[in-house]
């Protein structure tokens, strides 16, 4: 498809941006859905809705970015997979989305901060049942923002390179 969309009349921006909108909804249709299964089906309860609506397109934009820069890492679509599911698979590793942060040892939860995954947990947890305040969102919001904006950035620059070639 990128062949395609290559030729077609459109520039390397709208492009970039159709995937990058098309990713951030998903991300958002597929946490909503999953927290409306949570309140139906377990009776999960919302505790900071505004805490909410900020990490949930922070989480979004974050891995947007990271989409971004894993799309642009190899030729075919088997090398992109596979280095997506390496990158993901070592970060949800490293934050907490296989083994909880708390039972991780005091050296791994310091390695942590380095995952997205785990600043995307903290801030949805934060928001759904830890009650965090804004103030104490501002933390993993902030790196959340970060590592999206370095990913897309790092993705562009990788895109822009093998547009030259």
């Amino acid at each position: 498809t990128f062949l395609r969309l290559r030729i077609a009349p459109l520039s390397q921006a709208q492009i970039l941006a159709g995937k990058g909108l098309a990713c951030f909804l998903s991300c958002i249709g597929v946490t909503v859905a999953l927290l409306l299964l949570g309140r139906i089906a377990c009776g999960v309860r919302l505790e900071n809705g505004l805490a909410l609506l900020i990490a949930l397109p922070a989480s979004a934009a974050c891995f947007v970015g990271i989409m971004m820069f894993v799309c642009v890492l190899g030729k075919t679509e088997q090398s992109v997979s596979g280095a997506g599911w390496g990158l993901m698979s070592m970060m949800a590793m490293l934050g907490g989305g296989m083994v909880p942060l708390f039972v991780m040892p005091e050296w791994m939860r310091t390695i942590s901060h380095v995952s997205p995954v785990k600043w995307a947990i903290v801030a949805l947890e934060g928001a759904i049942w830890r009650g965090y305040s804004l103030a104490e969102m501002a933390v993993p919001v902030a790196a959340l923002l970060a590592f999206g904006a370095g990913f897309l950035l790092l993705g562009l620059w990788r895109f822009a390179r093998i547009e030259k070639s």
